[in-house]
């Protein structure tokens, strides 16, 4: 059996709050008090308070503890009415009989015989009990809500950081099996460049199942990855592709989300370059400028022309980075896509400041 020492401590730390804060409030109920009472001797007030105090902290636990939990936060008001003012009758009374059989006996016997049990102002005494009660029920209104509060916010993030994870997991293995492909053809040709591919190929698996492994990796890492890329293209296509890729501003020290510009290059390849074209061909520019990164892809495709119109199909991983776009840099991102028809154009905004963090997105 073993015993949390940290929950020990929480708890003895909460019963101590809640024994100070009954003391204190006793202490500020004597001394209130004592302006209407004759006898200025504030230890026998106190004395006679304390008689009483144990009504007004049963009714605030009772209430703070019971009736909000199982009847008002579960949305049970006519439960939670009835019993409010039931247990506020059993209360009052209880707390009448305290004054009646003990307080006035020994603390004002010359005006007990005058004292009839049933004769009381029932609103003070509501007012009497109901006051602190009522603080203390907000209090703990206030605890159910800032819990309620955190749990959401946990579950909105442990949903986001799963979202992120499919997400990931739908991305790596449609771009292995791509790359795959490649090196099957080079084998069946019985290539000398097959070693090469694999080699690039290791360097890729390496990034994205032990590099990438975070929620954000320097931004010439994934420029590098996408070298690797086009290495293992320029091999699969040799010398009919024509590549471009043009790198401006400052790259150095610069975090984004990992596997988030390969797809767009990707998606190029299967659904453009890959379609047998004559002279295919793909433009790719990177550039950085203050706080803002710009992602540009421009390559040439067939023209798919289904009931007279013309359409780009869009991969698995294109509408994957679209949603991790949406859930890592929601409002500092635009992404445009322009169909030319002979053409295919993807361009990519992305702020650099006030980047949402997610943390575990692997």
């Amino acid at each position: 059996m073993s015993i949390n020492i940290k929950n020990i401590d929480f708890n003895r730390h909460r019963i101590i709050w809640h024994i100070l804060f009954w003391l204190l409030y006793l202490i500020l109920y004597a001394f209130s008090s004592n302006i209407y009472y004759e006898d200025s001797n504030i230890y026998k007030i106190l004395a006679q308070f304390s008689i009483t105090v144990p009504i007004d902290i049963l009714a605030a636990y009772f209430t703070a503890y019971y009736l909000l939990p199982k009847f008002l936060l579960k949305g049970r008001y006519f439960h939670f009415i009835v019993l409010f003012f039931l247990s506020a009758v059993i209360f009052i009374f209880s707390q009448r009989a305290l004054i009646y059989f003990i307080t006035y006996p020994v603390f004002y016997p010359e005006s007990y015989q005058s004292i009839k049990f049933f004769k009381i102002n029932y609103i003070f005494s509501f007012f009497n009990i109901y006051a602190i009660v009522g603080i203390f029920a907000s209090i703990k209104l206030l605890k159910y809500w800032f819990e309620n509060q955190q749990t959401t916010r946990l579950l909105e993030k442990e949903k986001l950081e799963a979202e992120l994870k499919f997400l990931k997991s739908q991305i790596h293995p449609h771009f292995l099996f791509n790359t795959l492909n490649n090196l099957y053809a080079l084998t069946l040709d019985k290539s000398d460049l097959a070693p090469e591919v694999v080699i690039k190929l290791s360097d890729l698996l390496d990034y994205m199942l032990y590099e990438c492994n975070t929620p954000k990796v320097s931004l010439d890492k994934e420029i590098k990855l996408i070298n690797d890329y086009l290495s293992l293209e320029k091999i699969r296509y040799g010398k009919e592709l024509q590549i471009n890729f043009d790198i401006s501003g400052k790259t150095a020290g610069i975090q984004i989300a990992p596997m988030l510009l390969l797809p767009f290059i990707e998606n190029s390849f299967k659904h453009g370059l890959s379609k047998k074209i004559n002279n295919p061909w793909i433009y790719i520019t990177l550039r950085i400028n203050n706080d803002s990164l710009n992602f540009n892809v421009k390559n040439n495709k067939t023209i798919n022309k289904i009931k007279g119109k013309e359409e780009y199909t869009e991969g698995i991983g294109l509408k994957n980075v679209r949603r991790r776009l949406d859930l890592l840099y929601n409002g500092t991102y635009t992404l445009n896509l322009f169909d030319e028809g002979d053409s295919f154009e993807i361009d990519l905004n992305i702020k650099l400041i006030n980047i949402k963090s997610i943390k575990n997105e692997n």
